[in-house]
């Protein structure tokens, strides 16, 4: 009866093994296959032909849903691609330069829309994109929380209820950006040009606008809670029903209407009729 129960108890010591081992096979094996695709999907990056390049961003966006372990080494090639190629322009058959669009390349184009429906849980950093020309990129719905665009070029960029709360703009053109409902929520806008920029609806909480230009600019129904829009150029801005609470306004510069100044914080505080600003 023991030498039976050592049997048993060998046979399931072997087959428990045996799942082991298969498992970590088909783990090795399918690991392979991701290396692979990934390593052909760069190989296209690399080509002279923007069909193949394009084809080779959305097979790194397959390589990224697939593999969790190499979703933020996908996210870092495709920003060093933007980062690199954003500034270059289209050649015609006759090798004449187009003049400058107004908007990215076809790849670079589809190399933002792939980060920016990325699953962001699985983000192990920021999404660096300093440097990048994102004139007239398409953004819309975009995740790009946390990402990095320090000192860009964004001039005609369009963010339309773009995801960007916790985005650097430290000193970037955003100039005629359309911001309309985007959440830039602890957004460091410091500097940043927001010239004739367009930001209806726009969340704008505690976001620093320290020094920031915002000629022209359109605040409709945005809500700039708690944001810091010390020193700022706020010439012809406009914050039609913007929610102004907690906003720290320039010194040098009259509240707009139906906000005036606590007196205590010195931050916005909504006004009552007749109140003076101060």
């Amino acid at each position: 009866m023991v030498r039976t129960q050592l049997l048993t108890l060998g046979a399931g010591l072997f087959a428990a093994g045996a799942l082991v081992y298969t498992g970590l096979n088909f783990r090795l094996s399918r690991q392979g296959q991701v290396t692979d695709r990934y390593t052909k999907a760069i190989e296209q990056l690399g080509s002279d032909k923007v069909d193949v390049r394009i084809g080779g961003i959305y097979a790194l966006e397959r390589v990224a849903r697939d593999s969790a372990r190499d979703h933020s080494t996908v996210m870092e090639v495709l920003t060093a691609f933007i980062r690199e190629h954003s500034w270059e322009q289209q050649h015609s058959a006759t090798k004449n330069p187009v003049p400058p669009e107004r908007k990215p390349r076809p790849d670079v184009q589809a190399a933002i829309t792939v980060i920016g429906r990325r699953n962001v849980l699985r983000d192990r950093g920021q999404i660096n994109l300093a440097g990048a020309n994102l004139a007239g990129a398409d953004m819309r719905e975009a995740d790009l929380s946390g990402a990095t665009f320090f000192k860009s070029e964004l001039t005609n960029a369009r963010f339309f209820r773009a995801k960007l709360a916790g985005a650097v703009f430290y000193e970037s053109n955003l100039t005629r950006a359309i911001l309309i409902e985007a959440d830039l929520g602890r957004a460091n806008m410091t500097r940043a040009t927001l010239t004739d920029a367009e930001a209806t609806e726009a969340n704008l909480s505690r976001a620093n606008l320290a020094g920031a230009d915002l000629a022209g600019a359109g605040f409709a129904r945005a809500t700039l809670t708690q944001a810091g829009l010390l020193s700022a150029n706020l010439v012809r801005a406009d914050f039609t029903d913007a929610d102004l609470s907690g906003a720290t306004f320039p010194s040098a510069v009259a509240p707009p209407d139906g906000w005036v100044r606590d007196p205590e914080s010195t931050h916005l505080i909504r006004g009552t009729a007749g109140q003076a600003k101060t």
